[in-house]
This record gives C-alpha cells, sequence and structure tokens, in this order.
C-alpha cells in the first residue's frame, strides 16, 4: 500500500471537511431557487423567495454544525488513541 493507516485516516478526515463549502452553497441555492419556483408558480413573489432563503441559510448552518461536531469526535478520538 503507498499511504499507511494514519495517512489514509487524515485523508479521511480532510475529505470529509472539504464538503463543508459544497453542502452550504447547494443549501442555499436551492432554498433560494425552489422558493423562487415556487413563487412564480403560486405568484406570491417574493415572499416564498425569502422563506426559501431563510430555509437554505438554515439548513447551511446545521450542515456546517454537523460537520464541527464530527470533526470535534475525530480529534477527541485521535487524543485518546495518543500515549
Amino acid at each position: 500500500m503507498l499511504l499507511n493507516r494514519e495517512q489514509r485516516e487524515q485523508l479521511k478526515q480532510v475529505g470529509s471537511l472539504s464538503t463543508i463549502g459544497l453542502e452550504i452553497a447547494l443549501s442555499i441555492s436551492l432554498g433560494y431557487f425552489g422558493g423562487r419556483w415556487l413563487d412564480e408558480k403560486l405568484g406570491t413573489q417574493p415572499w416564498l423567495e425569502w422563506i426559501g432563503l431563510g430555509f437554505g441559510l438554515a439548513a447551511g448552518a446545521l450542515s456546517l454544525y454537523r460537520v464541527v461536531r464530527r470533526a470535534q469526535k475525530m480529534m477527541e478520538q485521535e487524543d485518546e488513541k495518543a500515549p
């Protein structure tokens, strides 16, 4: 193998943390454009657009919170393994 166990674990952690930007951008975009689409269908402009943006921001914040918690758990596990 090219990578030892520790290097594979570090690469896994970096991969896990690197998705946060994409998750936030997709959450906000889907919320905004979903609300905008509903506004066009229902004729309620701009209310659902703003509500969708709010839900997208909340989903992005929740995603960020989950990633931070996961990173904290990984760091705690590393600290427990260290001699």
